[in-house]
């Protein structure tokens, strides 16, 4: 048995040494038919400088100007017999606003100046005939005349005021809206007293409240743009017209207001929202999207070749086209990435997505040759 151990040992070992083999082709070759890194298909746009507008936002409601606001009187004194208006109403031109009876005692003025007159009349007339008779004097047919004279001016005066109707219909002397009624129905009223504000259809503006810590940037004369929140939304323009000295002890915000220009068509009341141009400037801007971050802060990927490469790089304004971006190492001869480069590694290979509609071409195309 002892002279048999020697072969039984080599055997062992050539077994071994086959095993060791067969394990490291098969490791090879499973190393060999692993597949090439996989390509990502992106998107890219080109990286171009457009103008750039600084903004400060607030929010408001549109009220009406208090220089386009007209303020509607009789005037004599009297009752308001009728009211047929609204506040919020729009009028036209000589649209009926109110009716107004006349007072007794202003009605008793005028018949009081009409019989003054009459009497004036007839004395005038006495005081000639008897200077015709030499009974008068020159100088009393003067006085007469005077006080006929005034007794005539006064009737006229009360004329003017309308105390010789019974009553009065108020009308508006223009195009506008009903912004308030001081009256109500029964209300007897002194000559002069307002009864009807009247606002030029032109006249509106808007108080915005503004964050204190940005208020600071906005100065009076600034183009603005009002977008009002209820209706279609459509952006108003108007300018910056004053700016408070102080928070507002309801909102705690600053107060900005807003002159809209003639002929917006803006409806006191509505709620809208404000965004002030404090600053325009040149730079780049990206679609949202193509920027992204990690602990090293904002980045992007431009294209080079057919691989991605990693820029660092600063954000900006952020607007409807997207965020403003800026960065020394920003090539504006090279494309962004603006999708697919979600998860992508500086270096990566990539393919452009062909724009729909057209036929892939063959290859990858080329974008720049920074390598």
């Amino acid at each position: 048995m002892t002279k048999f151990a020697p072969r039984a040992t080599l055997l062992a070992v050539t077994l071994l040494a086959t095993t060791l083999l067969a394990t490291t082709l098969l490791v090879g070759g499973a190393h060999a038919a692993e597949e090439p890194a996989a390509i990502v298909t992106v998107r890219t746009a080109p990286l171009a400088r457009q103008a750039v507008s600084v903004t400060v936002g607030g929010y408001g409601t549109l009220t009406p100007d208090s220089d386009a606001l007209v303020t509607i009187s009789f005037q004599r004194a009297g009752q308001v017999a009728r009211v047929l208006v609204r506040p919020g109403q729009p009028v036209a031109k000589g649209a009926p606003l109110m009716d107004l009876v006349t007072d007794p005692a202003a009605a008793a003025g005028y018949a009081k100046a009409r019989s003054a007159l009459i009497f004036a009349t007839g004395e005038l007339e006495r005081a000639r005939a008897l200077r015709d008779q030499h009974l008068a004097t020159n100088s009393q047919v003067a006085a007469a005349e005077q006080a006929e004279r005034d007794a005539r001016s006064a009737l006229e005066a009360e004329q003017r005021l309308g105390t010789d109707h019974a009553a009065e219909t108020l009308a508006a002397p223009f195009d506008g809206y009903v912004d308030s009624i001081p009256v109500s129905l029964g209300d007897r009223i002194q000559p002069g007293a307002p009864v009807v504000r009247l606002g030029r259809g032109a006249g509106v503006r808007v108080v915005a409240g503004v964050d204190p810590a940005e208020v600071a940037a906005i100065k009076v004369g600034q183009p603005v743009a009002v977008t009002p929140l209820v209706g279609p939304g459509t952006a108003l323009t108007g300018i910056v017209a004053g700016i408070a000295g102080m928070l507002n002890p309801a909102t705690r915000w600053v107060d900005v207001t807003v002159i809209l220009e003639g002929g917006s068509g803006a409806l006191p009341g509505t709620p809208a929202r404000i965004a002030v141009t404090t600053d325009r400037h040149d730079g780049y801007v990206v679609p949202r999207q193509a920027v992204l971050t990690d602990e090293d802060g904002a980045y992007l990927f431009q294209l080079v070749g057919a691989k991605a490469r990693r820029v660092g790089v600063e954000t900006g304004v952020e607007g409807p086209a997207g965020t403003e971006v800026s960065g020394g190492k920003l090539d504006p001869k090279l494309p962004v990435i603006i999708l697919g480069n979600y998860g992508l590694e500086d270096g990566a290979a990539v393919k452009v997505e062909a724009p729909k509609g057209d036929a892939p071409k063959a290859g990858t195309p080329k974008a720049g040759d920074g390598e």
